[in-house]
């Protein structure tokens, strides 16, 4: 299966509930990059398309919609449940496990047992989010304080199923995975079931904030479309950690958009 990113952080610059035009721009140019693609490909039916928390947050969500018609007729905004579910399903936890999903504008909380989902939250937290809060903060303590703040509600809805084994899916889990490897390009196959310790992750977070955007970006795991995110993202698993009594997880690569894939495109009831 051919997989392919462009990372345009639609969130980015977003004021009362506005998305900024350039962000439209930029998204719609990778959404329409996609789709040549995937019809170069081969791919000759719908092609799917979903947005999360940013275009779920947004009053002007329809102008990327209709900027996309012509060649992507029909844009799906997930709710705060729905992307939980599908992070649940594309990571595909086996036995009874949570998973966290840590994106760029929240974070998915979401528990179960041989695919059956048990709860969910969803927190208007995430990498960008964190970052646009406390712009410029390059002290870890600080940045873990903010995000625990904001975890601790989900955690005490959570508690009746814990304690529980992880995984971890996103962006920034995947980063910190593949700085955990050392790798020089990123491999999913390597990435995937990663162990991701705790410990790892904190003394990452310290590390990530002494040093500066441009230091951070020469870094292959992290690179220039994460490197002045990458912190906040992990001060925000670093407070899971601790607020959750976690010592580690397991890193997956796959995540709502296999969900979606499994839900919308290849359905069970469709092989019946």
């Amino acid at each position: 299966m051919y997989q392919d990113k462009i990372t345009t952080r639609l969130i980015f610059g977003m004021e009362n509930g506005l998305l900024q035009q350039d962000a439209i721009a930029r998204t719609a140019e990778a959404l329409e990059q996609l789709t040549r693609k995937a019809r170069s490909l081969g791919a000759d039916g719908d092609v799917l398309a979903f947005g999360t928390s940013a275009m779920r947050d947004a009053q002007n969500s329809l102008s990327l919609i209709e900027r996309c018609r012509p060649f992507l007729p029909d844009i799906r905004i997930l709710t705060g449940d729905e992307e939980a579910d599908l992070a649940y399903a594309g990571a595909a936890p086996a036995g009874r496990r949570g998973v966290i999903d840590i994106g760029g504008g929240s974070t998915e909380l979401m528990g179960g047992e041989n695919g059956v989902r048990l709860f969910a939250r969803s927190l208007n937290l995430g990498a960008v989010r964190l970052y646009e809060a406390m712009p410029g903060c390059s002290d870890p303590s600080n940045l873990r304080q903010a995000a625990r703040s904001l975890l601790q509600g989900a955690r005490e809805g959570v508690a009746p199923f814990l304690p529980l084994p992880w995984t971890g899916v996103g962006g920034t889990v995947t980063s910190l995975a593949a700085l955990d490897l050392g790798l020089s390009l990123y491999d999913p196959l390597r990435v995937q079931d990663h162990p991701l310790a705790a410990d790892f992750v904190f003394g990452s977070l310290e590390t990530l904030c002494a040093m500066s955007p441009e230091e951070r970006a020469i870094i292959p795991a992290i690179g220039p479309q994460r490197s002045d995110i990458i912190p906040c993202g992990a001060a925000i698993l670093s407070a899971f950690f601790e607020l959750f009594e976690v010592d580690g997880l397991l890193v997956s690569d796959r995540d709502s958009l296999m969900g979606y894939l499994k839900k919308y495109a290849f359905p069970p009831d469709a092989c019946g």
